[in-house]
């Protein structure tokens, strides 16, 4: 009996090393843990097509909003982990979301296998144009003399948003009301409504450029290829900034073999230095990663970490 158990291991061990040689033999499917349109699908249908042409395979995007990432993480934590469906993750999802919860559905470090990064995303606070400030030590001033008459806006409760603007309550002596909204493109309109003043935005760019609202600073700890030009909140003496990194990275699930996952990191970054993908990313506020596919794994690690300091700062809990 033992025998045969032996032998049906090693059998099935040979046939999946086999299949990871040849891989990829059917469509990949990348899981974007947001809504169509939001900044995750945009990046998994760019660089999907890029990879799709790299391992002449089929790649395709599947959106699973909700819960600021985890019901889309968990969908692919609980799939085959034969690298046919991998997760665009991000801070939120695998940084802040895990350390918001004393019993997270899913643990970013040994659920999942760091693939490739794509980049490094920023927020920006952004406010009101009827606001009468024009720079971060204006506003600070200005809520300092209206302590609870500001609201902010951000992606969700416990989003990257959320998140900051507690800490910059907390480290600069302000008081505000947290709005949380389901999507970036609600806050902005609560904004132009007059129905909140200022919000904390990952995807600003586009409503900067455009007018919509004004720009204050963003939370890039210094300068930032994606943002030139822009201030940031800790050059103008805003505390609480000093380890604000974002990122969007490719991940799989626990046990996809390694082959699977050199494969993809290769494909993955060979699209974010592409320069053509290179120029998109920067258009869309994201600093392309420049690290090699075997640093990627002690990065992610630290970035995790980074989201578990920043949670602990801001004091909210999600339990």
């Amino acid at each position: 009996m033992f025998h045969r158990i032996a032998t049906a291991a090693f059998l099935w061990a040979i046939a999946a090393s086999c299949s990871a040689q040849d891989y990829p033999t059917r469509t990949i499917t990348i899981v974007a843990p947001s809504a169509p349109g939001a900044l995750s699908d945009v990046l998994a249908r760019l660089i999907g097509k890029k990879v799709a042409d790299t391992l002449s395979g089929t790649v395709i995007v599947e959106d699973k909003p909700g819960a600021s990432g985890a019901i889309g993480s968990t969908y692919v934590m609980r799939a085959q982990p034969d690298g046919y469906t991998i997760l665009l993750a991000n801070g939120a999802s695998h940084g802040a979301l895990t350390a918001l919860s004393k019993t997270p559905a899913y643990d970013p470090i040994k659920d999942f296998v760091p693939i490739a990064r794509v980049g490094e995303t920023q927020l920006a606070l952004v406010v009101s144009d009827k606001l009468p400030v024009k720079n971060a030590q204006d506003f600070l001033t200005y809520a300092r003399a209206h302590p609870g008459k500001l609201s902010y806006g951000s992606f969700g409760h416990g989003s990257a948003g959320h998140l900051f603007g507690e800490i910059m309550k907390k480290r600069n002596g302000i008081d505000m009301v947290h709005v949380p909204f389901k999507s970036e493109a609600d806050a902005v309109q609560a904004i132009l409504a007059g129905q909140i003043e200022l919000a904390m935005l990952v995807s600003a760019k586009p409503y900067v450029d455009q007018g919509q609202v004004k720009l204050i600073g963003t939370t890039s700890p210094g300068a930032n290829e994606a943002y030139p030009g822009w201030p940031t909140l800790t050059s103008q003496g805003v505390e609480g900034f000093s380890q604000a990194r974002g990122f969007q990275a490719f991940l799989a699930p626990a046990g996809t073999p390694q082959i699977v996952v050199n494969k993809l990191a290769d494909a993955i970054s060979g699209a974010v230095a592409d320069p053509e993908i290179r120029r998109q990313l920067l258009n869309l506020g994201v600093t392309p990663a420049n690290e090699t596919p075997k640093d990627f794994p002690a990065l992610y690690r630290a970035l995790v970490e980074q989201w578990r300091s920043i949670v602990r700062e801001s004091g909210i809990s999600t339990d």
